[in-house]
């Protein structure tokens, strides 16, 4: 097991509420895969990376853990969890169920929302970079759920996407033809425009399936 100075761009800006900064900076981290499946976290690499005391780090570190991102050993502190088949089958199936509780409630989207899913799902089509198509997809369901006004679910959501984006973010890296992914991006874009729910939730239940299939798939050739 190894540890390393994480690569991160600025501190902390001393105007951002601490506890959640930290914490929000760290999922960033394993997220976008400067920490990948396996590596090392410390308190005090992140801390001196940051450039805050070591309390906040280990909140962060051990609300991760308890959200099933990290793992810790005695004296070992802190890894990225392995990427497995059982956790794929568990957390896809809950995810489709709750962004499609979302969607159902969040229709009809206002205009300016859904010009905003239009074009960042046109940047996501366009894009070949597999961190920033990451980043665009993240958004772009981030939007359509947040439509929901619920944040109770959104928090869930939220959470459970942390997870999910270690897997996510590991096959983008790998596969790069992603034309089904955007076309049924599009199929549950233009529910929502017709305003109906039931087909907008149940297209996304589909994609997120298709997404764990293809996922697992994967998972079981570099297994």
């Amino acid at each position: 097991m190894t540890s390393h100075t994480p690569d991160v761009r600025e501190p902390i800006a001393r105007g951002e509420p601490l506890r959640e900064a930290v914490y929000a900076r760290i999922v960033d981290l394993i997220s976008s895969g400067e920490y990948p499946p396996g590596a090392a976290l410390t308190e005090a690499s992140l801390s001196r990376a940051l450039e805050v005391s070591r309390t906040p780090v280990r909140e962060a570190l051990l609300r991760l853990e308890a959200e099933g991102v990290l793992r810790s050993a005695l004296a070992r502190g802190f890894t990225v969890r392995p990427l497995v088949r059982r956790e794929v089958e568990e957390l896809y199936p809950i995810l489709a169920s709750l962004e499609a509780l979302a969607v159902r409630a969040a229709i009809p989207v206002p205009k300016p929302t859904v010009k905003t899913l239009r074009g960042t799902l046109a940047e996501l089509e366009r894009c070949q970079d597999p961190v920033r198509r990451w980043k665009l997809d993240t958004r772009w369901h981030g939007t359509l759920t947040a439509a929901s006004g619920n944040g109770h679910l959104q928090g869930m959501i939220g959470q459970l996407r942390i997870n999910v984006s270690r897997y996510e973010l590991a096959y983008m890296r790998e596969v790069t033809v992603r034309d089904e992914a955007d076309h049924q991006h599009r199929d549950v874009l233009a529910a929502v425009e017709a305003r109906e729910p039931d087909r907008a939730a149940e297209l996304l239940e589909t994609h997120w399936q298709h997404g764990m299939r293809l996922v697992l798939e994967w998972l079981e050739r570099t297994g």
